[in-house]
């Protein structure tokens, strides 16, 4: 009887198509906890290396289909669920269709606005359900003012970053990323696409790697195509990786990705041909063409087209992927108004493109709006993919060398609320938005089984730490990921040193714990340390008026790394 031999896919994950790449400190093994660490004890949470096992190698070797592992379904999410469909590849180019042509046709509007010098003059629809369009913004008179007396005594934020600083050598060491490709060790992706993938885990760890380069697609939105010349062979070998194509949902997640790749370049060539008339202008659009746009502004449509194969709600997964507009949009209010940046989803809300002004009444209640809309996939649905992506979100702010988020909190601390949201509340995007993309004010109060008490230290965290293994690693995390923070704003003194040395700490205790396989208990405390952001200590409401005392630096140009600036 002839020797049984194996297919190449199942042999040591070690050897293959990334092999003059280290994958040692990607290959870990994730500790289970305790049963009753996480509130509401979640059901379904899949094993991080998903593809390991005999029995998956057993049914890949004799042939069969791996068998869909079943996922819960969720009440709401409607006006997701029927945008997306079956969740096919094809449903979600079809809405990248349709958010491409609403993208051009905003920027034909401004490009008639400008051909006929009413930039001023320009009116918008009827309503935004007549299709999508640009108005003119400003802020009210208030902001105005706060933004000159706080300009006049010094309070100036600076423009962002390019996010292009290299990760520290102790965070490599720690990740055994010291060769991976260059583009893959900044600080922006590393803690972006990279931490949210080795968070999400993979059928492997190759595949792990393989899906991060892929999402390195995200990175064209920040010009790194110009200053990395090997990101686009690069992409295109993790695209053609055939070990990842046969892994469950490989092949959705690199298909998607093309997708998603061909919207951001569209954009960008609108953006390049229209930046200099696009400053203190917003898209005016309608609820429905709002979550279509945002859904392709999320840049990550891979991990969504691979949840989805995975057999993960498509509702879910789709709203998820929309809410990280607002999860970034929120620290960029100010900054996008001057930045030429016109898909803002709390300046795109009718309350503010109906009049034009952009007040601190009506951005609290778009504020609100959006903390309700992501409390239930917060504190319910942390565990699930792009859950964790979204999760992440909220450190990435302050790790990428972009965003600057404590000297925006710190700025805009004076005007957020200081006592916790009671009670905490959670809605639907499609509830606390009406057809035409206006706030409702409707909210429920969140499951007493996920709200907490709202203190620094709240009474979920103190019952997740006292049953923690690792309890002293994990209550150092919290403490970089929040009281750190919170001192720091509430001091009011600038300190460039300290704001690197929170961003760094973040950094390296977060590669620590990966390192120890920490990795369904961090995805779980910073899930809660993001919902504490913009319901409990509103660091993220801070951080949005702190971005209205934005310099300008970058008006009329766009927030990335253009071709004429690279070399």
């Amino acid at each position: 009887m002839a020797p049984m031999v194996f297919p190449w896919y199942l042999l040591s994950p070690q050897q293959g198509y990334w092999g003059e790449f280290s994958l040692k400190g990607i290959e870990i093994e994730v500790k289970t906890p305790e049963k009753d660490v996480f509130p509401g004890s979640p059901v379904g949470i899949p094993p991080y290396f998903w593809g390991r096992g005999l029995r998956n190698h057993f049914e890949k070797l004799i042939g069969w289909k791996l068998r869909q592992p079943s996922f819960p379904i969720h009440a709401g999410y409607m006006e997701a669920r029927s945008l997306i469909g079956n969740g096919t590849v094809a449903d979600l180019e079809r809405l990248s269709i349709q958010a491409r042509d609403a993208v051009a046709e905003i920027f034909r509007g401004i490009e008639d606005v400008s051909a006929t010098s009413s930039l001023g003059e320009a009116k918008p629809p009827s309503s935004p359900e007549s299709g999508p369009t640009s108005v003119q913004l400003r802020l009210s008179s208030d902001l105005e003012r706060w933004k000159e007396d706080q300009h006049a005594a010094g309070n100036i934020l600076p423009p962002k970053g390019a996010g292009l600083g290299q990760a520290s050598d102790k965070v490599l060491r720690a990740f055994g990323a010291a060769d991976w490709p260059e583009a893959m060790k900044t600080n922006g992706a590393l803690f972006g696409c990279g931490i949210a993938d080795l968070f999400i885990g993979a059928a492997d760890a190759p595949s792990m790697f393989s899906n991060y380069v892929t999402d390195m697609a995200f990175y064209y939105e920040h010009g790194y195509n110009h200053v990395f010349p090997s990101l686009e062979p690069l992409l295109q070998r993790g695209l053609a990786d055939p070990r990842a194509l046969r892994t469950p949902g490989g092949r959705e997640r690199r298909d998607a990705v093309g997708v998603g790749k061909r919207y951001i370049q569209e954009k960008i060539a609108l953006e390049e041909r229209h930046k200099t008339h696009m400053i203190n202008r917003s898209a005016r659009l309608s609820r429905r063409t709002a979550q279509i746009i945002y859904l392709s502004e999320s840049s990550v449509l891979g991990m969504a087209a691979e949840a989805i194969a995975r057999g993960f709600d498509p509702g879910a997964i789709v709203s998820d992927l929309i809410f990280s507009s607002p999860g970034t949009d929120v620290i960029d209010v100010g900054s996008d108004l001057v930045n030429s940046e016109v898909i803002n989803s709390f300046l795109n809300v009718t309350d503010i493109t109906d009049t034009g002004v952009v007040s601190e009444d009506i951005l609290r209640k778009v504020y609100d709006a959006y903390a309700a809309a992501g409390a239930r996939m917060l504190t319910q649905r942390w565990h699930e993919p792009t859950v964790r992506m979204c999760t992440i979100l909220y450190t990435w702010h302050f790790q990428n060398d972009r965003h600057m988020f404590f000297r925006r909190a710190l700025l805009g601390w004076p005007k957020a609320r200081k006592t916790p949201a009671r009670p905490q509340c959670e809605a639907d995007l499609d509830e606390v938005f009406d057809k035409e993309y206006r706030t409702t004010g409707v909210c429920r109060p969140l499951d007493p089984k996920y709200a907490c008490n709202g203190e620094d230290v709240c009474d979920h965290v103190r019952h997740f730490l006292d049953r923690s293994q690792e309890e002293q690693l994990l209550r150092k995390l919290w403490w970089v990921l929040v009281l750190d923070p919170l001192e720091y704003v509430k001091g009011g003194q600038v300190d460039e040193r300290r704001e690197y040395d929170l961003a760094e700490g973040s950094r390296l205790q977060m590669a620590e714990l990966y390192s120890r396989g920490l990795v369904l208990e961090m995805c779980w405390l910073i899930a809660h340390a993001n919902h504490h952001a913009w319901q409990v200590n509103y660091l993220f409401e801070a951080a949005m008026f702190g971005s209205i005392l934005d310099g300008g630096t970058l008006a009329g140009k766009l927030d990335r790394q253009e071709e004429s600036s690279s070399g």
